[in-house]
C-alpha cells in the first residue's frame, strides 16, 4: 500500500520485531497514535484503559493496511475536525466516507446541455440493443464491482475517479444488492471493509436527504 510521502519518514525507536508482515510499517502507526494523543489527551488514555495498547496498535496496523494512499491522507487530516478519539472502525470508516465526498468535490461539473434529437436517440438506442442481444442471458445481479471499485478510488489510468462513477457506485451499494454483497462474502477482513463503505454510503446519502427507493 502507497500511502503519504508524509508519513514515509516516520521513525519511532525500539520498534517491535514482532510487527505484523500484513500491517503498515509499525512507525506509521506509532506516529498516528501520537497525533491522536496530542489532539485527545486524557481522552485517548481513558479510552484504552485496560487494554494491552501494544496489541491495540498491531490491530490497527493490520486494518489500516486494507486503506489506500488518499484514503489514509484524508483520515488522517479530518482528525482534527473529531470531538472524541476515534475508534478503529470509527477511523476506518472516516478514511473511507471522507476520500468519498473529496472526489465528489474535486469532479468536474457538466456543463453540456445540448439536446439530442429523438431520431438520434431512437438510433443509438436500436444500436445498443442489437448489441446487447447476444447477452440476453439472465445472470444474478451483484454489487461487488461497485465495492471493489470505491475500494481502489481511481480509475484504470491512476486518475480519480469521476462524480459520476462514484454516485453510480454508490447507488448500487446503498440498496438489497449491496447488502448482500456484505453478507454473502466469505472472507471475514474483505466483509469487514465492505461494511464500512456501505455504511458511509448509507450516512452520505442520509445526510443529504437523499431519497432511495430499495432500503437497506
Amino acid at each position: 500500500m502507497n500511502h503519504p510521502n508524509e508519513t514515509s519518514s516516520m521513525s519511532t525507536p525500539n520498534l517491535s520485531a514482532e510487527w505484523p508482515k500484513d500491517a503498515v510499517p509499525q512507525a506509521w502507526v506509532e506516529e498516528l497514535f501520537r497525533k491522536l494523543s496530542s489532539y485527545f489527551g486524557s481522552r485517548l488514555a481513558d479510552m484504552w484503559r485496560g487494554s494491552e495498547i501494544e496489541a491495540v496498535k498491531r490491530e490497527w496496523g493490520m486494518a489500516l493496511a486494507k486503506l489506500s494512499r488518499a484514503e489514509w491522507k484524508t483520515g488522517v487530516s479530518a482528525l482534527i475536525s473529531l470531538k472524541y478519539p476515534p475508534t478503529l472502525p470509527e477511523f476506518f470508516s472516516i478514511c473511507k466516507q471522507t476520500r468519498l465526498h473529496e472526489v465528489a468535490a474535486e469532479a468536474p461539473q457538466l456543463t453540456d446541455q445540448t439536446k439530442v434529437s429523438p431520431e438520434v436517440v431512437e438510433a443509438n438506442l436500436r444500436q445498443m440493443r442489437e448489441i446487447l442481444a447476444p447477452l440476453s442471458q439472465p445472470k444474478e445481479e451483484t454489487a461487488e464491482w461497485a465495492f471493489r471499485l470505491l475500494m481502489r478510488a481511481e480509475s484504470a489510468s491512476g486518475k480519480g475517479l469521476p462524480y459520476e462513477t462514484v454516485r453510480c457506485a454508490s447507488d448500487a451499494i446503498y440498496p438489497t444488492a449491496g447488502r448482500k454483497v456484505v453478507e454473502n462474502c466469505t472472507d471475514p477482513d474483505l466483509a469487514e471493509s465492505y461494511r464500512s463503505i456501505r455504511e458511509a454510503v448509507i450516512s452520505g446519502y442520509r445526510n443529504a436527504n437523499r431519497a432511495i427507493g430499495d432500503t437497506p
